[in-house]
């Protein structure tokens, strides 16, 4: 087993990661098309990116014209499809393949993820992929079989219960105390929006947010139809820790198992704060045994390609609280740390596994002494900001955020910047102006959330994961 990227040096910085030259393709790699959905997603943009300048033609898909990733120079076409979580999604996409032209395509989202698992067999027919099959990836869809395939490999999580009524819920929040996080068992039911609710145990009618919950998840979404117990509450202790320090372990896992490369993170900052996307990341070491155990996990239930693992830091322990098998929002981060995960992904998709192996093999050490640090700079300015103007962040709190980001200077990665690539950062902003003016109500409830406040919802689709 070949095991990459856990060491102490690293060669290439942010300025790097725009140098096209680190990126020029194999000459015995084949150039067929990839296709990346949900193309205004940041981990979509960094992969177009990624295999734009690799020499590879993109097909940026989408459910709109003002896709932030149809922008990008390196989208060599664009397609405009029905919504990735629609019944007849997959059934567009069939028809995209048999249209003549071989194409490789790979996860981006949840939805993406659970269509290509779900119909492989059919899509494998007209396209290249490298997707594991929907059993593999129900065991990272499901929390509830995450939770036990975790637990059974000796990856600790968060206290997690199952209720089974309104009234059991009740039982468990009044026993349980403090707060706790009540959310579907699966993010595919969260069609709505909506991706959690925050319960503090001392205020009154728990049960009918119980029963808030199964109305909130239970409606109108395909997959929920088909799989209506993944709309049943889950209910998880929540952390504090959370706010300030999640843990992230990504990577990837070729199909053998023989090709095993991770980076770690540390997500610093999210929004919302108690439960949200990550503005701010900084570099952090593979921890040995949370590596071990995630290839362990990886081998129970199957899982091959890129993922990220993301695991609380609470009192010295790590308590995992998400599998994240596909693309994801900081991707552009660790291809910047020389982890070329779009490539690895399109190689093994392709067949060219001497491209694979030299793609592995290439990844640096990690450089302590001139680190990189991922942020989205125009979420973070607008937090504060928004903060400040509420009074849920001191001076001294906003300050401490913009002098960080000033003290790496020339060593970050943003999260859709990019001088070499500039339209999808100026469209990104327009799009986010945008949608805080058509939904102000939405974006004042973030920026103003209380921990006293039951209900905490952060946006499913605003094309940031």
């Amino acid at each position: 087993m070949l095991w990459i990227g856990w060491s102490n040096r690293l060669t290439r910085n942010a300025r790097h990661y725009n140098d096209r030259s680190v990126l020029m393709p194999h000459p015995d790699c084949a150039r067929i098309p990839m296709v990346l959905c949900n193309a205004s997603y940041y981990g979509t943009v960094a992969a177009i990116r990624s295999l734009g300048r690799a020499g590879i033609p993109v097909v940026a898909v989408d459910t709109g014209l003002l896709s932030t990733g149809r922008r990008s120079r390196y989208a060599k076409s664009y397609l405009n499809s029905p919504p990735f979580d629609a019944a007849d999604w997959s059934d567009w996409l069939l028809a995209l393949g048999r249209d003549g032209i071989r194409r490789a395509i790979y996860a981006t989202s949840d939805a993406v993820s659970f269509a290509l698992a779900d119909r492989r067999e059919e899509l494998s027919s007209v396209f290249d992929l490298y997707q594991p099959n929907l059993e593999t990836m129900m065991c990272i869809l499901d929390k509830g079989l995450l939770h036990q395939n975790a637990c059974a490999v000796g990856i600790e999580t968060p206290e997690t219960w199952f209720p089974q009524s309104a009234n059991e819920a009740d039982r468990i929040v009044r026993e349980a105390g403090g707060q706790i996080i009540a959310k579907p068992r699966s993010q595919l039911c969260a069609s709505s929006g909506a991706k959690g609710m925050l319960i503090n145990s001392a205020v009154t009618s728990r049960g009918n947010i119980y029963d808030r919950l199964v109305r909130h998840f239970g409606l109108s979404n395909a997959f929920t139809k088909r799989f209506p117990e993944m709309a049943m509450p889950m209910l998880q202790r929540y952390h504090p820790e959370a706010m300030q320090k999640i843990y992230s372990l990504s990577g990837f896992r070729d199909r053998s198992g023989s090709h095993i490369v991770m980076r770690a993170a540390l997500k610093i900052l999210q929004q919302p704060r108690h439960l949200g996307i990550g503005l701010c990341f900084e570099e952090a070491e593979v921890i040995p045994d949370i590596a071990q155990k995630t290839v362990l996990l990886c081998e129970r239930i199957g899982y091959y390609g890129a993922f990220e693992l993301e695991f609380i830091v609470a009192q010295g322990r790590m308590l995992l609280i998400d599998f994240n098998g596909r693309f994801y929002n900081q991707l552009a981060f660790d291809i910047a740390r020389g982890m070329d995960l779009p490539g690895m992904v399109y190689a093994g998709a392709t067949g060219a596994t001497e491209e694979l192996e030299r793609l592995v093999s290439r990844v640096p050490p990690r450089d302590k002494e001139q680190p990189l640090v991922f942020c989205h700079g125009f979420g973070l300015s607008l937090s504060v900001a928004a903060q400040q103007l509420f009074k849920k962040m001191s001076r001294e709190e906003a300050t401490h955020w913009l002098e960080w980001r000033r003290t790496y200077e020339g060593r970050v990665v943003d999260a859709i910047h990019d001088s070499d690539d500039p339209l999808p950062a100026v469209f990104d902003i327009a799009s986010r102006v945008g949608e805080y003016m058509r939904y102000p109500r939405k974006f004042l409830g973030d920026m103003a959330f209380k921990q006293t406040h039951v209900l905490a919802t952060v946006a499913a689709g605003c094309g940031i994961y």
